[in-house]
């Protein structure tokens, strides 16, 4: 049970973090809400490094882009969605261009594992010329 409340903790952590509210706000909003210290909450900022990546399924470069795609499409549809349902021209073209936006990092997520790809070699040409250039 202890578990699941940390997590639980910890996922209010990121998602207040990501609507701006700042380090003390989260502090004291959480260990109100979870009854816990204060020091809990920020033991957990201090080791964010840690628990992070692995709450978020961040691990390995495959999961963390497709967690992306995931939300540029999700921005997408609920864009879309307000473009088709709303009367009002300034919020019409609003969704537009957030839809144009979604799209284009669509396209920049769907080129970085080429890019990796591509960096990953000339590292390792670049180890090898090293390595034989080296005087005896």
């Amino acid at each position: 049970m202890l578990q699941i409340v940390t997590i639980e903790r910890r996922l209010e952590l990121l998602k207040l973090e990501g609507r701006g509210f700042n380090q003390v706000e989260i502090v004291k909003e959480l260990s109100d809400k979870f009854q816990c210290s204060e020091r809990a909450v920020y033991f957990d900022f201090e080791n964010r490094a840690q628990w992070q990546p692995k709450l978020m399924q961040l691990e390995g470069e495959g999961n963390l882009l497709m967690k992306i795609m995931n939300r540029n499409d999700q921005i997408y549809r609920m864009a879309a969605f307000k473009a088709t349902v709303t009367e009002n021209d300034s919020v019409y073209i609003g969704a537009l261009g957030v839809m144009l936006r979604a799209n284009e990092r669509q396209a920049e997520v769907a080129i970085i594992p080429e890019l990796i790809n591509r960096l990953t070699t000339l590292e390792e040409q670049a180890k090898r010329k090293l390595r034989h250039e080296r005087p005896l």
